[in-house]
Order: C-alpha cells, then sequence, then structure tokens
C-alpha cells in the first residue's frame, strides 16, 4: 500500500502543473449532483487537487452570493478543507485559493483522519480509484461515515475502466495508464506515447455502492455518467445530536 501511495504522491508531483490546467472546472454532470449548502457548512474535500470544487460551487451558486474570496475565513459562506498527498497540488490549490485551507496528508492513513472534525459534505472525487485494495476502499468509506454530521452527505466518483480501450492498460483489476494533458479520460486513454503513469483500481458498476453498504450506510444511489461511476451518499438527519 505505501508503494502505491507514494507512487501516486510522486506522480501527481510530477505532473502536476500540467494536471491542474486539465482541470480548471468540474464537468457539468458533477456540479449537478452537488447538494444545496447552508453558510457556514464545513466541507472537506478529499484529493483536492487544485481546489476546483470551490469554483464548482461558486458557479451553481449552491452558496449565498458573496465572494469566494471569503471563504475558509471568518463569516465566509462555507468552511471549506481540502486535502492532498501531493505538495505540488497543494501549492498548487493554495495559490488559486489563497484563503481556504489545504491541507498535505495521506488519506489512507487513518493517522491522518484524527486531526479532522465533523463535515456537512465531503467530496472524494476521482480519488477511490488510486488506492490499490478493497480494505483501503472500505476503510476510507468508513471514515468518510464517521466524519459526516448527521444529516450530511457524501459524492464519490470514479472512472469507468471496463471498457475495451482501457485493456492495454490492464493487469487484472489494476491499471497504470499514462497521463496526457487532455481534458478528459478517452482522450488521455487514446493518446499515443504518454507519460507518467497513474495507478488506477477498476470498479465494477456496483462494487462501490456495496462496500458502501458495508461500511454502514443505507441512503445509497448510484449514477452512471459518460465514463464516471457516481455514488451520493448521506446520513440520517434524525441522528443529528442536541
Amino acid at each position: 500500500m505505501k508503494n502505491i501511495t507514494s507512487r501516486v504522491m510522486q506522480t501527481y508531483d510530477e505532473i502536476g502543473l500540467a494536471f491542474s490546467a486539465t482541470r480548471p472546472r468540474l464537468a457539468p454532470e458533477v456540479i449537478s449532483l452537488l447538494p444545496t449548502l447552508p453558510p457556514k457548512a464545513q466541507v472537506l474535500d478529499l484529493g483536492c487537487g487544485n481546489g476546483v470544487l470551490l469554483t464548482a460551487f461558486d458557479r451553481r451558486s449552491l452558496l449565498d452570493h458573496r465572494s469566494l474570496g471569503e471563504v475558509g475565513g471568518e463569516g465566509g459562506p462555507i468552511d471549506y478543507t481540502g486535502i492532498d498527498i501531493s505538495p505540488v497540488m497543494i501549492k498548487e490549490a493554495t495559490g488559486l485559493h489563497p484563503v481556504a485551507k489545504f491541507v498535505l496528508a495521506d488519506i489512507s492513513d487513518q493517522a491522518a483522519w484524527r486531526q479532522l472534525g465533523q463535515y456537512d459534505f465531503i467530496a472524494a472525487l476521482a480519488v477511490f480509484h488510486h488506492l490499490p485494495r478493497r480494505a483501503d476502499h472500505l476503510a476510507l468509506l468508513s471514515q468518510i461515515k464517521n466524519h459526516l454530521q448527521p444529516g450530511g452527505s457524501a459524492l464519490i466518483s470514479v472512472w469507468n475502466l471496463n471498457r475495451p480501450k482501457f485493456d492495454r492498460y490492464r493487469c487484472g483489476k489494476c491499471l497504470s495508464i499514462p497521463f496526457h494533458p487532455a481534458r478528459n479520460a478517452s482522450s488521455i486513454a487514446d493518446a499515443a506515447g504518454g507519460g507518467p503513469k497513474r495507478f488506477f483500481y477498476a470498479f465494477t458498476e456496483d462494487e462501490l455502492s456495496k462496500l458502501a453498504k458495508q461500511a454502514g450506510f443505507s441512503d445509497i444511489k448510484t449514477k452512471i455518467v459518460k465514463d464516471n461511476y457516481y455514488l451520493v451518499l448521506k446520513t440520517p438527519v434524525q441522528n443529528r445530536a442536541g
């Protein structure tokens, strides 16, 4: 596991700026799945990359209409924390969103979660497929559940890698796909030559939802859009303390 996470970190350190340039905004289908949040909502962005999630909230007016410059600050629209394993991506995110909070940490390390609180919304976009084992996926889902407020929600996305065009990169459930500075998964996979290789785990359509149920979630919705599987998870409102 350590070898894989180190490889993921090194790859994103190497491709960080080029990768960020391919992610100026989230895809419309992702934005459509984001929840409407109240002001000062607690938001945790796992594998935050360049912090593009902040831009998505602003574009969809899911917050009040104050400037994103206030995000993370006293009285700002949301209390946002972005976490990433790559120092290069954290530096890029901080430069793009200087007043937001970004943390360099490995979310597959259970010790990292002890520094975190409770959240109204947790995002893990294109994160789970970089973890190599079922046990890692289940552990991360369990942490997400444990750190969601009652009535909170999570949005998870993974690539749909179970298609013939990915077969040349496949070894069982795992793939090693070269990065190419293109905007979408299909052009990355079809790019000639290739660059630094990223590790991927190929989820099946219902695999992640079954793991979410095993982690204790009961409100689970799935959606397939283009080249991605999406999972929307919610915790019961009636358990809210007080």
